[in-house]
């Protein structure tokens, strides 16, 4: 009995570890050996199958002993490591749960071809004729479903330059347009229209949708789609009512930041303005990292649940959604411009411009294991701001308000080391160079996110040459970094949580999270900002470099 034990725990420990591979890395960081990670993954194989063999031939107990004693020292290793990366929860127990199924699937397949055969209730024809049926009948349902088409994420309607790119998936592969008026667009690749594809993102001009105030979305799957005829089959549509951006009664926008997967906070979160709400801000790190279609999912999840496809939504991409093995995918999903996640728009008014600092380390960081180019990407939109400066759309007759949106802080130069360096400071020179171009915008807020805490970078700072905690905030005194010098105020909203106070741990659950709320009011030339809860409160704030105590921020245009 002892031997199946050690035998379960081993498995348990394989299938554990393997399911962690999204934090290997952490062994690498901790110990600084690069394939320690590896020979841990052979250790635990090593382990596994001599207890196997000792559990199949019965014998040797000084070996399971052994063995088996080594496999719980490494069980207890397993969950110090997973506590360790207690953030990738999600990720870690879906990936337990798939590979548990799979051994299972191969177990049970197994045991159906090598030693159910041979048992008596396989020679009872009435149980043969039941299992015959209910085979035949899963079929059916699976064929059923590989051939009906149905709504998967509900569409979300992104701003982007002078378009709105509404997206939305299905369950299987099919085609995508939207109606809006007398006009159907559609989801085309070099002129036909894409039908082997569950993502759809449609193009519509602003000006059109914010007239008619309503779109149709339609899917067909196709059976077949030979070279001289197609069999379609089932078509979807949804329809869905729309509200433009609307400044007659000044500018309500919520801004969310730092999610990472945690869909039930932020969607409840995001709903503080209700029907007020003019637009959405998705400010990067929705997602932790992107291994599975499904957890780019979850952006658009978030998205609709707040918008209801019926408001407008900015995207700015996170680190963290650089990384993972469908990463590449991404732009697919969301606001994106030529691949890339950096452009500008106009809703009614509200001129904005989405930046993208990509990874927070340098390009040669161990973990981006020769991956990382940000470098040329950072200096591509160098030359695009310059180009915005140039062609003056942020002038434009109609511009009454200016926003920048970027996930890292371009205001605050700091380290993401735990060692402070005014001397080699991450991305100084970038963000100074942006900083003094962004300035010439003549911005009047720019939000950013990835710092998990609530600061706030206004004018009255200017003059502080290093950034140190006050200790109504934190009670530590290291420096953290510096300020450059902008001429528009930036917030900061990431937190997990329902409070400010860094000595509160963020929520690892998922259910509480921290949004910023703007509202402008043109008459008054005033723009007042909150932080609000998942409980729709107002939080109180500590200005962490003044120390200075308030509930809400009031700046003038």
């Amino acid at each position: 009995m002892r031997n199946k034990i050690f035998f379960g725990i081993s498995l348990f420990n394989f299938i554990f570890y393997m399911s962690m591979e999204s934090i290997w890395s952490g062994i690498e960081d901790m110990f600084g050996v690069s394939w320690l990670q590896y020979l841990v993954l052979l250790l635990l194989t090593i382990d596994l199958f001599v207890l196997y063999f000792s559990l199949l031939i019965k014998k040797k107990k000084v070996t399971y002993l052994v063995f088996g004693i080594i496999a719980c020292i490494f069980t207890i290793a397993l969950f110090y490591m997973f506590y360790l990366g207690i953030g990738s929860l999600r990720y870690i127990a879906r990936n337990f749960f798939e590979y548990s199924l799979m051994l299972a699937g191969a177990c049970f397949v197994l045991y159906m071809l090598l030693f159910f055969p041979k048992t008596k209730l396989w020679h009872k024809r009435s149980f043969r004729l039941i299992l015959a049926s209910s085979l035949s009948f899963i079929l059916v349902v699976i064929g059923f479903f590989i051939s009906f088409v149905m709504i998967d994420k509900l569409p979300v309607v992104y701003a982007v330059e002078d378009t709105y790119q509404i997206v939305w998936t299905t369950t299987i592969p099919a085609t995508g347009s939207v109606k809006v008026g007398y006009t159907t667009y559609y989801d085309l690749y070099s002129g036909s229209i894409d039908s082997e594809t569950k993502v759809h993102k449609v193009v519509v001009p602003m000006s059109v949708l914010d007239l008619e105030k309503e779109y149709e979305i339609t899917s067909t799957n196709y059976i077949y789609r030979g070279p001289y005829s197609g069999l379609a089959g089932r078509t979807v549509s949804k329809t869905f009512d729309f509200r433009p951006v609307d400044l007659t009664d000044g500018l309500q926008f919520y801004t969310i930041s730092d999610t990472h997967e945690y869909a039930y906070a932020a969607s409840h979160t995001g709903l503080y303005f209700g029907n007020d709400l003019d637009f959405l801000v998705l400010d990067g790190d929705i997602s932790s990292f992107l291994d599975e279609i499904s957890d780019i999912g979850i952006i658009n999840k978030i998205a609709y649940n707040i918008t209801k496809g019926e408001r407008p939504v900015v995207y700015a991409r996170g680190n963290h959604e650089t990384k993972g093995l469908v990463a590449n995918e991404l732009y697919k999903y969301v606001g994106s411009k030529n691949q890339q996640f950096y452009y500008t728009f106009n809703l009614s008014g509200v001129f904005g411009i989405v930046l993208d600092l990509g990874e927070d380390h340098p390009d040669d960081w161990w973990e981006y294991y020769g991956t990382a180019h940000f470098t040329e990407y950072r200096q591509e939109q160098t030359n695009f701001i310059n180009e915005v400066l140039t062609s003056e759309a942020f002038l434009d007759d109609d511009v009454i308000f200016r926003l920048g949106v970027c996930h890292m802080p371009i205001t605050n130069i700091y380290n993401d080391s735990s060692a402070y360096d005014e001397d080699n400071l991450f991305l100084d020179e970038i963000k100074t160079e942006w900083t003094s171009l962004l300035n010439l915008m003549s911005l009047d807020l720019m939000v950013s996110g990835h710092r998990h805490q609530l600061l706030q970078f206004l004018e009255d700072m200017m003059s502080l040459e290093t950034l140190y905690y006050h200790d109504n905030y934190s009670l530590s005194s290291s420096p953290m970094g510096i300020i450059s010098s902008a001429n528009f105020p930036t917030f900061l909203v990431s937190r997990r949580s329902d409070v400010q106070t860094p000595s509160v741990g963020e929520n690892q659950f998922g259910r509480k999270i921290i949004g910023l709320a703007t509202s402008v009011d043109f008459d008054q030339k005033v723009m007042t900002l909150v932080y609000t809860n998942t409980n729709l409160e107002v939080i109180d704030i500590i200005r962490p470099f003044t120390g200075e105590s308030l509930t809400e921020f009031t700046i003038p245009l």
